[in-house]
């Protein structure tokens, strides 16, 4: 296997297991920044990126990517939320079932 491959692959691997959302600093350990591109075929559109380079080694990524990424980690995260909450009302029901039963035993008691 040659270099050039290996060199491809673990970038690949690096840009896979970067953060999602918005990048803090590059995969070489700089702060990023944010720029607007000045291309023909993508004119204003913003990204962050590497003050060391634009190469395969330094980050590059389009904000808009990195607001979709966001946004689909917080509906995750609400689903997940939602089905605690749903867990968290069935236990309230049964812990209220369980009481009402506690109640109607002790005042069964009671009355002997």
């Amino acid at each position: 296997m040659s270099s050039s491959s290996c060199v491809s692959r673990n970038s690949h691997k690096r840009r896979l297991n970067a953060e999602r959302g918005t990048p803090k600093q590059c995969w070489c350990g700089e702060p990023c920044y944010i720029s607007t591109s000045g291309t023909f075929t993508n004119p204003g559109r913003l990204y962050y990126c590497c003050g060391k380079g634009y190469n395969k080694r330094h980050l590059f990524k389009w904000a808009d990517d990195c607001l979709v990424e966001e946004v689909d980690d917080i509906n995750s995260l609400i689903s997940g939320m939602n089905k605690d909450i749903s867990e968290f009302r069935l236990n309230v029901a049964q812990l209220e079932k369980e009481i009402e039963v506690m109640k109607t035993a002790s005042e069964g008691k009671g009355e002997e």
